[in-house]
């Protein structure tokens, strides 16, 4: 996974160093699980980052990716049901529910306003989510991990510090389309959750 991120992050910083309109921007992202990805996990995630760089095709329209990673756990005493090849059944006692969503996504933004007024935007993303599960049982650790293809629409807003720097604050529904098996071996694998997410973003252009 170090190796994920790096070679992402080195992607992102060739397009925003060599274009010469571009957007970079850095955001602590805030998870909101939804669907049958609350089931396991209740909890919202106040750990994550996102990492972007923008590329401008036009004063309103640019294109380029985004790399983010979201952390979801939860402790619980409730019953789960497992069914596992070598292993199934009705798992009771203290568990920690983790799901790690990491979204590594191409996207293109559509700005309206000004340049050096506040902005807002609207965008899509697609490209794949790896999302690790883990279930946590005394001594006992139960993974599944999977890469799904994904979708996330956006909207946000670019609020202007200066020249060159601004707030950025977005909303993104992310859905991770089903992909081989869930924890257990559960079937109809596919994960959803509202992305809030703060931060700064720099530019040459606006």
């Amino acid at each position: 996974m170090r190796l994920k991120f790096i070679i992402t992050f080195t992607v992102l910083v060739s397009v925003t160093s060599f274009a010469q309109e571009f957007i970079s921007d850095f955001t602590w992202n805030f998870g909101f699980p939804l669907g049958k990805m609350k089931e396991y996990v209740e909890e919202n995630s106040y750990r994550g980052f996102g990492i972007e760089g923008r590329r401008f095709i036009n004063k309103n329209l640019s294109a380029g990716l985004f790399f983010g990673w979201n952390i979801f756990d939860q402790r619980v005493d409730k019953p789960i049901e497992i069914d596992g090849e070598n292993y199934g059944g009705t798992v009771s006692g203290t568990q920690i529910r983790y799901v790690n969503s990491f979204p590594m996504m191409a996207n293109m933004h559509y700005y309206f306003g000004k340049r050096k007024d506040v902005r807002f935007y609207l965008g899509a993303n697609a490209g794949v989510y790896y999302i690790l599960q883990r279930l946590d049982l005394g001594v006992w650790r139960l993974d599944s991990d999977n890469w799904h293809l994904g979708i996330a629409p956006e909207a946000g807003v670019l609020i202007p510090l200066d020249g060159q720097s601004h707030i950025i604050v977005n909303l993104k529904y992310n859905y991770a389309f089903d992909a081989g098996t869930g924890l257990g071996g559960k079937e109809d694998n596919y994960y959803s959750y509202w992305g809030l997410n703060f931060g700064f973003a720099f530019s040459n252009m606006f």
